[in-house]
């Protein structure tokens, strides 16, 4: 399969970006890091393992994603990935020989 076949779902990646609330106090918000037209590009998301957990009094899921994107550079772990309500937190950035870049993400845990 082809890499633009396997990238059928639009993303928006993020980055903390320092700013200030409305009082000027200083605040880090979640901002896109694309500059097309409506900040996203294509790529691929797929689950490969999920698991429930006992933390801060409640359960809590975790899923462990590949999402895969064409080759690009700045992307880091502290990204995340953001498709419709679900957010994925950039854990590793796999480059697949200068054609594509394979980011593991985790969703369901995070930082927000």
């Amino acid at each position: 399969m082809t890499i633009a076949a396997r990238l059928n779902k639009r993303v928006a990646l993020q980055q903390l970006v320092a700013g200030k609330d409305a009082s000027g106090a200083p605040t880090e918000v979640w901002a896109n890091v694309i500059t097309t037209s409506d900040g996203k590009i294509w790529a691929g998301i797929r689950d490969l393992t999920g698991r429930q957990y006992v933390a801060a009094g409640g359960t809590q899921n975790a899923v462990q994603t590949e999402i895969e994107i064409r080759h690009r550079a700045g992307i880091v772990p502290a990204m995340r990935v953001v498709h419709g309500t679900d957010v994925y937190d950039i854990e590793a950035v796999l480059d697949q020989q200068g054609r594509a870049l394979k980011l593991m993400c985790k969703k369901g845990v995070g930082r927000g």
